[in-house]
């Protein structure tokens, strides 16, 4: 997913600050990515 999407999400004005909350490269947060997504637009097709 895009930082740009996340900072919408977020409502934050700047990027910088998305850049604080987000690091997926934990599993979790991956998981939780996919799983924001999928809800807001539906999962990937495969």
């Amino acid at each position: 997913m895009s930082i740009h999407v996340i900072q919408r999400i977020l409502g934050h004005a700047q990027l910088s600050t998305t850049r604080r909350y987000v690091q997926p490269t934990d599993p979790l947060t991956t998981d939780a990515v996919t799983r924001i997504g999928g809800a807001l637009w539906g999962s990937p097709e495969t």
